[in-house]
């Protein structure tokens, strides 16, 4: 039996979906697709210097000073940006299968007070970083490399990355209240694509 088997058949997601009773949850809107798209360029700028580090260590004997700094500077923001978007892109690891033998009323209370806990963790996340950020600021301190960037800028990434994380499971329990599991994956189709479905029926080569 397939764990997405055992929900409720009041609170599935694709009966919710055709029956009208409630709105999808995980919709991006322009500001979160730009925070996606910010972060994405940061992971390629750093998955690109460490390519270029690499070859120039390999290829050239030639290590660039300000590689390895970089790389760490820009890896943090990315992760820290998308921390609430993965959330609405429903890629948080998630336990379902003893909720899902619970009874419907059971599991709303789960599901609120799993948001109440990252709500939780969030405010804890962004309020105890930013006293570390206000010091950094405070004492201009910079990066022990040649590049002397702002260790401030490093770390501001941390409340950024709460008050994000916040606002999504903010958004989770009021799903939650108002209408059912927020943190349900979309229904997959189980069509196959029409190449590989075309694919598929063609006579093997060999």
């Amino acid at each position: 039996m397939m764990a997405s088997e055992l929900e409720s058949p009041p609170l599935t997601s694709a009966r919710r979906a055709a029956a009208g009773a409630a709105p999808p949850f995980g919709r991006l809107g322009w500001a979160s697709r730009l925070v996606l798209a910010v972060a994405t360029i940061l992971a390629l700028g750093a998955t690109s210097i460490m390519i270029l580090e690499g070859f120039s260590r390999y290829a050239l004997n030639v290590s660039y000073f300000w590689a390895e700094e970089s790389v760490r500077f820009l890896m943090v923001w990315a992760f820290f940006l998308t921390l609430g978007v993965a959330g609405f892109r429903h890629c948080h690891i998630r336990t379902e299968l003893l909720v899902q033998r619970l009874p419907p009323a059971v599991q709303r209370a789960v599901w609120l007070l799993s948001c109440a806990a990252g709500m939780v963790f969030a405010f804890i996340l962004a309020y105890s970083s930013i006293p570390q950020v206000l010091r950094f600021y405070t004492m201009g301190m910079v990066s022990e490399s040649s590049l002397e960037l702002p260790m401030w800028m490093l770390f501001l990434a941390m409340p950024v990355g709460g008050v994000a994380l916040f606002l999504y499971y903010a958004c989770a329990a009021w799903y939650a209240w108002r209408w059912g599991d927020p943190f349900a994956p979309e229904p997959l189709d189980d069509e196959p694509d029409a190449g590989v479905a075309a694919a598929m029926t063609q006579e093997p080569l060999l």
